[in-house]
């Protein structure tokens, strides 16, 4: 067969340039789709949302979020050395907490223990939502229901509302609002888990509010608040791992509203609880140490209730105002339900031998 070679070079080039149009155009049609033409921006598609109603959750947050403040403070803690139980001195650390606006020009609520041990009140710095730090001074404090109310300078602050806690239910939805871990103000959502909870804190006794809301280190001193942004309870605790060989989520706790309410109102009228009263007594808290029923007297104040009573260090409470005592907590329930000035019988025993006394309770602020 006889081959044209003008033919075969003609036949060669058209397809060698249809091959180069193909090529051009899938390239074309690619640069195009992908906008990678040189030169080009990135264009991010707009996204067009529809749920922008504001749900339950966020009207209580914007009412909320503003009145919670960030605190710092230079605290001292003790420190143990050598053997035994000697004292080996003190260290300072930075404590980090969060607290709640409670009036237009600056009192804030908050945590004993976040200044418990504070080094001087000039080292306060309270941050509030606008990002601004001021000083603050120290109005009163109270061990026993681990509250501490603040005071900033300032005018027409954000404020929280109080709710009634009593009023409280099961399942109900709360907000925690606070600075966990020092990283600055957030929220978490969880419910009511449990109604007049009783929890020790470092061999303090408390009725608390418990909540399924994520709080951790930092949130103490923040708000607890209902979905309509109304301060339920004042977060103070959780309960965490170090407590028990299992892992633990979702138990946090707060003092209820009408707990914080009545004692902020006292811290600020006298810096302090009044009308308190007490036995007069230092007791073991962990008495199943030392005995098997009751509680152990472990110091009797010079002037107080016990010693013009006649009761003795040592001496064994087994029953205070007709009500049997076998614990530490059982003792704070009963003295909670009694009054400065009143005179209750209480039963001891000493040396084995059972004793009936009688005595007048004092205020605890004069120990």
């Amino acid at each position: 067969m006889k081959v044209n070679l003008k033919n075969i070079i003609i036949i060669f080039l058209v397809a060698l340039l249809g091959s180069g149009l193909g090529t051009f155009s899938v390239m074309s049609l690619y640069n195009k789709e992908h906008n990678s033409n040189t030169g080009s921006s990135v264009v991010v598609n707009e996204v067009q949302y529809t749920n922008v109603n504001k749900t339950d959750y966020t009207k209580a947050i914007e009412k909320a979020y503003n009145t919670v403040v960030e605190i710092k403070c230079q605290v001292k803690t003790a420190t143990t050395s050598g053997f035994f139980f000697f004292q080996g001195g003190s260290t300072t650390s930075i404590s980090s907490g969060s607290g709640v606006i409670f009036s237009s020009d600056g009192y804030i609520v908050t945590n004993e223990h976040v200044i418990d041990g504070l080094v001087d009140e000039s080292t306060i710095e309270v941050t509030t939502y606008d990002g601004q730090t001021h000083s603050a001074k120290v109005i009163g404090y109270d061990t026993k229901t681990d509250l501490a109310v603040l005071k900033i300078d300032g005018n027409n602050l954000p404020y929280a509302s109080f709710s009634d806690s009593s009023q409280l239910m099961l399942g109900q939805d709360v907000i925690a609002i606070g600075n966990p871990l020092g990283l600055g103000i957030s929220c978490s959502n969880g419910i009511v888990s449990a109604l007049e909870k009783e929890i020790s804190i470092n061999n303090v006794y408390m009725t608390v509010i418990q909540t399924n809301a994520a709080v951790n280190a930092g949130n103490s001193g923040g708000g607890l608040f209902d979905i309509n942004g109304n301060l339920v309870g004042i977060v103070n605790a959780k309960k965490s791992a170090s407590f028990t060989e299992t892992s633990v989520e979702g138990m946090g706790y707060a003092i209820p509203a009408n707990t914080v309410t009545r004692i902020i109102q006292e811290l600020i009228d006298n810096g302090y609880v009044k009308d308190r009263a007490t036995l007069g007594v230092k007791v073991a808290t962990g008495s199943p140490y030392y005995t098997s029923e009751g509680v152990l007297i472990t110091e009797v104040i010079e002037g107080g209730s016990a010693e013009r009573a006649g009761l003795k260090a040592n001496d064994i409470v087994v029953s205070l105002n007709g009500q049997s005592v076998s614990s530490y907590a059982d003792m704070v329930k009963i003295l909670e339900t009694l009054n400065v000035g009143d005179t209750v019988p209480i039963t001891i025993t000493r040396d084995g031998q059972q004793m009936d006394f009688e005595i007048k309770l004092q205020d605890a602020t004069r120990y």
